[in-house]
């Protein structure tokens, strides 16, 4: 018995905002759509704290499943979380009626935190430290970019996501692999004065390389993925990964246009709209790929059924 994933909520949060806001910093809609293929994002409200979010997406996955008690750990991974300490898994663990005995933390792999904390959860769970783990990425992107900023302004979006993790007989053994570079870590990176500072030339190229290798490797494993879900970084960036994997024969999600790059939160997010407009089915092999800032690189291939 392996595990894999069993439950998972992608809800939509926060405020649309589409193009036409950028406008005042002059950026069309057709410019941006071109560059990063993203029509609207989403933006929580200044007044929303991030923890009030990710326990909003993990209460259902704990309600759905019977007794509280038998979910042993939490993870909950974001990249922009404001304040430092506390941290926010167990105000998040409180407030989704998980037990005071749970194992809560917080995790920060910037884009690749959902691939690193999946890959975190499997363990606890195929070693016997916990019989299910949740796992729920949640972001607000918006509060960490300068809206001024013509590079970065309109890819950033805001969004959570969660998984629910346990073991199934149906399920084959998860495998993984990651990998990181701490001296690029000046490619992407939050600046003093605020907002993030972005190679866009470098982390394209190395982006659509990093992702293109990692899918690959996932697939000549057995077995092999049945959907391959990248970060969304980028639309630019997921079709050249989409045009580079074709050969291996696996549908490439892409959903990017309506969620904007919600940094670990994207994997989630959009594998969740993919099931719910039934573009895959509920039951198969996820391979979830990664690249982000660190600089950081992972994937996970993954069993999962949903219902």
């Amino acid at each position: 018995m392996a595990a894999g994933i069993i439950d998972i909520e992608a809800p939509e949060a926060g405020i649309p905002v589409d193009n036409a806001y950028f406008e005042s910093i002059g950026l069309t809609d057709e410019w941006i759509k071109r560059r990063s293929g993203i029509s609207t994002r989403r933006w929580l409200t200044a007044r929303t704290p991030l923890a009030e979010v990710a326990a909003d997406a993990c209460r259902p996955l704990v309600s759905r499943h019977g007794d509280p008690s038998t979910v042993d750990a939490l993870i909950v991974v974001s990249t922009s979380v404001r304040q430092r300490v506390p941290g926010i898994a167990q105000q998040v663990a409180t407030a989704a009626g998980l037990p005071a005995s749970v194992l809560a933390f917080d995790m920060n792999a910037a884009c690749c935190g959902f691939v690193y904390a999946l890959t975190t959860g499997l363990s606890l769970c195929d070693a016997g430290r916990a019989r299910s783990v949740v796992v729920c990425s949640a972001e607000a992107m918006s509060t960490m970019v300068d809206k001024t900023d013509r590079q970065t302004a309109c890819i950033f979006a805001d969004g959570v996501a969660a998984v629910l993790l346990g073991a199934r007989e149906e399920f084959a053994p998860a495998t993984h692999l990651a990998g990181g570079d701490g001296t690029q870590k000046t490619l992407m990176c939050e600046t003093d004065g605020g907002g993030i500072h972005l190679e866009g030339a470098a982390v394209y190229d190395r982006a659509v390389r990093r992702m293109t290798e990692i899918a690959e490797r996932l697939c000549a494993w057995d077995p092999r993925p049945s959907v391959l879900v990248g970060h969304q970084a980028n639309g630019r960036i997921l079709e050249q990964v989409r045009a580079f994997t074709a050969p291996l024969d696996v549908p490439f999600i892409n959903r990017i246009e309506h969620l904007g790059n919600t940094s670990s939160a994207s994997i989630p997010l959009a594998f969740g709209s993919a099931l719910r407009d039934a573009s895959v089915p509920p039951r198969g092999r996820l391979g979830a790929v990664a690249y982000g800032a660190g600089e950081a690189w992972g994937g996970v291939s993954v069993s999962y059924g949903i219902g």
